[in-house]
């Protein structure tokens, strides 16, 4: 009787384990083919290095960028290729590629390293030298503008709200006094918050995939941050979450690269290659592999650096 339950139970994991790696499979095909279909970068390698940051990047010979693991469509890790996927990890390879002329994120030649970067811990990673720039949905709050130096936006967003799919109380930003709101630590959506409705209730959590399996547990009333990390948690599960109309969009969400309070050079060596990405059809690529495949609409204007 043990052996045939035994056996039962083997069958049933390897059965689980077979779904589990067609799934993937079929995933990383679809993901191919999307690649496909949108082509390579065209970025080519800079004739200039700057000194500094760039150049130190390109003297070690690999660049290591913070970036989120937790956030579909921005910075995910793919559990079955260990690749980060999303529009922030393409930016990282862009620039890549513009200090090196190519990318390569395999192996003891590697030249694009990503490490994984919280709300928490990007300002510490930024000034301890764990990563040599920030791209991780941080967006250039004037305050932030005065310790850290930013090159960008290369991307632009506003504050929204996620509830469960099936919460009818909750329309508007208005509708959040009373209610317990998940925010990630150490992230300016929680400041932004307090201000729009001081009656919100904000409980902080590690990240905001905590935050949304808090959603989908029903431990928490609402999400609130940027709406394109709110939008690719409803990519996997539609029938869970529901994003309030854009609409209650309530701030202006520019994200930049972070790096250490100093570069110059490096920020406007990265305003370039944001300038030549939009110019050479390269951001529109890196839409379209991300947001784009997930159905969001391109904006209407393409993200113009700010070169204070």
């Amino acid at each position: 009787m043990f052996r045939r339950t035994a056996v039962a139970a083997m069958a049933a994991v390897a059965m689980s384990l077979a779904a589990c790696s067609g799934e993937a499979s079929q995933d990383q095909e679809e993901q191919d083919k999307l690649e496909d279909e949108v082509g390579a970068y065209s970025m080519e390698q800079a004739t200039e290095i700057p000194e500094g940051l760039i150049k130190e990047i390109q003297d070690k010979g690999v660049l290591v960028v913070g970036s989120k693991f937790d956030q579909p469509l921005i910075g995910q890790k793919d559990t079955a290729s260990g690749k980060i996927e999303g529009f922030d990890a393409e930016m990282g390879r862009l620039l890549a590629q513009r200090i090196f002329g190519t990318v390569d994120e395999e192996g003891e030649d590697a030249n694009l390293q990503f490490v994984e970067t919280t709300s928490q811990n990007r300002e510490t990673y930024i000034n301890d030298g764990t990563v040599d720039v920030v791209i991780a949905s941080y967006s250039m709050y004037p305050e932030r503008l005065e310790k850290f130096d930013f090159a960008g936006p290369y991307f632009e967003t506003g504050q929204n709200v996620m509830v469960q799919a099936s919460n009818t109380d909750i329309n508007s930003v208005a509708d959040l006094a009373g209610k317990d709101v998940c925010i990630a630590e150490g992230s300016g959506s929680i400041e932004n918050l307090e201000t729009e409705n001081p009656q919100a209730k904000i409980t902080p959590l590690v990240d905001y995939a905590a935050c949304a399996e808090a959603l989908e547990n029903g431990q928490t009333d609402a999400v609130s941050t940027d709406e394109t990390i709110l939008y690719g948690f409803t990519v996997d599960k539609p029938d869970a979450f529901r994003v309030l109309d854009s609409a209650n969009i309530f701030t202006e969400e520019p994200y930049g690269v972070g790096m250490k309070l100093g570069e110059t050079d490096a920020r406007m060596f990265i305003n370039d290659m944001i300038e030549e990405a939009t110019a050479n059809g390269d951001w529109q690529k890196a839409f379209d592999l991300t947001f784009g495949a997930a159905g969001m609409p391109a904006p209407a204007q393409m993200p113009v650096p700010n070169r204070y």
